[in-house]
């Protein structure tokens, strides 16, 4: 990093506010984050340098120059959460590429807490219900874990300090009722229905993106994004939680400000939430990895044969994606049995079925 890639990380912020305000802290989590890179001793060229480590220095470099970016313009309050999640995204790829070095297993890694980013990095996976919802599995930090055990209904667990200025926005919206959405929001609810009705979600700062998809019951659910033209639809996403709930994921068009979606589906109106999400929350995988319906995987492995097994009664497609989650390339596809091909190399593939696979490097 010292080889032109470190260096010059302090910077004067001309939108600095003297007042104590959300983004003065945001300022000072860049700057830290910056510090940390150009203090790091990784060099690109150094010997024993690989791909993956450059990626991942990379990867840190990205998170720091979009984090600067999301704050240049002087950002709502509510686009601060964006900036945590951006850095918690740089941090991981610095803690990756440590692992790299020293020859170790990546770290796994939790999302930030669900009811505020600056909780920080969450602890535990805990069941938990808004007032009049349905109850779902969240991800949270050990005081909120605590909280909630002592208090399995609170309204919202503790917030930091009232002039902090940063608006949380908890994913655990009540479900809406099934009327029009006209205003698209960073995440929507509803209920499994006959499709209806058009929602509308709203695309984050970063891209590219994906949405993730989750239900609280048993619904088979067929997910259609709408094209440009009214009444014109782009892909058509088969969704099953074969018998439990589920999360899939689905990329996000890019060069949107929202995206508009109607959900379909059979049997009982099960509850679902839709967020728009970073890429840390697609599964990364080098050996196998496993799942039901259409998803978003990351493979992490070396270019070469690959095993897919499928046990639905529809087809079943692998698809590459381009850095930008757009199509590329069909890898193979077929019915249910086993299915031999080449892994083209690491990168995101997208799953589409409506039964249960299993992807794997041979």
């Amino acid at each position: 990093m010292r080889s032109g890639v470190g260096g010059g990380f302090r910077r004067w912020w001309p939108w600095r506010r003297h007042d104590g305000s959300a983004l003065s802290e945001i300022e000072a989590e860049i700057t830290a984050f910056g510090e940390a890179l150009d203090v790091h001793s990784f060099s690109p060229g150094q010997p024993g340098a690989t791909d993956g480590m450059r990626a991942e220095l990379a990867r840190a470099l990205d998170a720091y120059d979009q984090a600067k970016r999301d704050v240049a313009g002087d950002r709502s309050r509510a686009d601060t959460l964006d900036v945590l999640r951006t850095l918690d995204e740089g941090r991981h790829a610095l803690a990756c590429l440590d692992a790299l070095i020293a020859g170790r297993s990546l770290p796994e890694r939790m999302p930030l807490c669900f009811f505020d980013a600056r909780h920080g990095r969450a602890t535990r996976q805990v069941r938990w219900a808004p007032p009049g919802g349905a109850a779902r599995s969240i991800a949270v930090c050990a005081a909120d874990a605590v909280r909630l055990t002592e208090n399995p209904s609170p309204g919202t667990p503790r917030q930091r300090g009232a002039g902090s200025g940063v608006r949380t926005q908890p994913r655990d919206a009540k479900p809406r009722q099934t009327t029009p959405t006209s205003v698209s929001q960073p995440q929507v609810g509803g209920k499994v229905g006959s499709g209806e009705q058009t929602h509308r979600l709203r695309m984050p700062s970063y891209r590219p993106a994906v949405m993730v998809f989750s239900t609280d019951g048993r619904s088979r659910v067929h997910l259609r994004i709408e094209g440009s033209r009214k009444g014109r639809s782009s892909r058509l996403y088969r969704l099953s939680g074969d018998g439990t709930p589920f999360t899939a994921r689905i990329p996000l068009p890019d060069g949107n400000k929202a995206v508009s979606f109607r959900v379909f589906g059979a049997g009982e109106q099960e509850a679902w939430t839709a967020t728009a999400a970073p890429l840390r929350e697609v599964p990364r995988f080098h050996d196998d990895i496993d799942g039901t319906g259409s998803d978003v995987v990351h493979y992490r492995g070396e270019p070469g044969p690959g095993v897919l097994h499928y046990a639905g009664s529809s087809l079943i497609q692998l698809e590459a994606l381009d850095d930008r989650l757009a199509y590329w390339a069909t890898v193979t596809e077929g019915r249910a049995g086993e299915h031999t091909f080449q892994w083209p190399g690491r990168g995101y593939y997208q799953v589409r079925s409506f039964g249960a696979w299993t992807l794997s490097a041979t």
